[in-house]
């Protein structure tokens, strides 16, 4: 048996349960993950209250977690790339979780070894926003010498997404509270703005990239910095059209939906001859080693702003749903691991 964050059912109270249940079986194209360390991400807070049903529907009860680092504990006879022993991280699909467990079964082709460099901690904060980013670039094609903004983008995933924006020369204007200046500038944030003292559509002109991580309240003004021909993708607004086409497996209601909804936000951006997309990440093994490779070159390390208990899930949560993280929140599963 082993322990696991569980909730039993969508409920507007952000709680979650420590239960024990069986260690998972693998099959010959898996791996068994020792978890040292989870990342506490947003998702969680949508997948807790059911706002993500429209993309995924849970089998409860519901082992929560996205992200992981940690050390393989058996392999599937079919895998070649693994042995026990090896530190390892990966994003789980989101739309079945199970990171928050003292034992993991993954997919071998999602999981990736870590760079030599990251500890267990660092390396938990990475899966799920390296991911985000690369596939972002993918839908956004980036071009070298563009202009890229991204609201909020002092979170954990700025941390990945400006210094892969500058690798890719571009320029990258952020915004955030005063105190996350420091850590934005010294990341590489060409510009830096002041969500208190400075309305950036009064600041900010002709970019030809907004990556939103904000959601519908910001969409108009966003669309509004961007020149003819630009690109808004959205990270926590709505699905559209394209998104459902561009991602198949699912449904004909599920397509017709994300048309219906994503309709005003495609005619809003295409009388301003402008586009909109929407992301929802998804594994990627071979993305993710390609990022790490990155990473590990970089010597990209993440800024961790706490680290909770196994016990202190709850509080976890709690502080991820308030969204004033100065980095990546953190919860170690495995007793001993701490902070280096």
């Amino acid at each position: 048996m082993m322990k696991a964050v569980q909730i039993y059912g969508y409920s507007k109270k952000l709680e979650a349960h420590i239960n024990d249940v069986p260690i998972p079986r693998i099959n010959k194209h898996q791996v068994l993950i020792k978890t040292n360390v989870a990342g506490v991400d947003p998702h969680l807070l949508l997948a807790i209250t059911g706002k993500v049903r429209i993309f995924d529907q849970y089998d409860f009860p519901l082992t929560l977690g996205n992200e992981l680092s940690g050390v393989i504990e058996s392999v599937g006879e079919a895998v070649t790339d693994f042995k026990k022993g090896d530190r390892v991280y990966a994003l789980m699909p989101l739309d079945t979780m199970g990171a928050f467990a003292e034992y993991v079964v993954a997919d071998a082709n999602i999981v990736v070894k870590m760079p030599k460099h990251l500890t267990f901690e660092e390396g938990a904060a990475i899966p799920l926003s390296a991911l985000t980013v690369v596939q972002a670039f993918d839908v956004l094609n980036v071009k070298p010498g563009a202009k890229l903004f991204i609201p909020g983008g002092t979170g954990g995933f700025g941390q990945i997404a400006i210094p892969f924006a500058r690798s890719k020369k571009l320029f990258v204007a952020v915004s955030g509270s005063e105190s996350s200046r420091h850590l934005a500038l010294s990341i590489g944030a060409d510009q830096f703005i002041d969500y208190q003292k400075q309305n950036y559509v009064e600041v900010l002109k002709d970019f030809d990239y907004v990556i939103d991580t904000r959601g519908v309240s910001e969409f108009r003004k966003e669309l509004r910095i961007l020149k003819p021909g630009g690109k808004l993708l959205s990270l926590n607004a709505v699905p559209n059209a394209r998104f459902a086409i561009q991602h198949g497996g699912f449904s004909t209601m599920q397509r017709l939906l994300f048309g219906a909804i994503g309709m005003p936000f495609d005619i809003a951006a295409h009388l301003q001859r402008k586009s909109y997309d929407f992301l929802y990440v998804q594994p990627n093994g071979k993305q993710l080693k390609n990022i790490t490779q990155w990473i590990d070159e970089a010597g990209i390390k993440p800024t961790i702003d706490s680290t909770f208990a196994f016990t202190q899930v709850n509080e976890a949560i709690a502080k991820i749903a308030k969204g004033t993280a100065q980095g990546k929140i953190l919860m170690t599963i495995q007793e001993g691991e701490t902070i280096t």
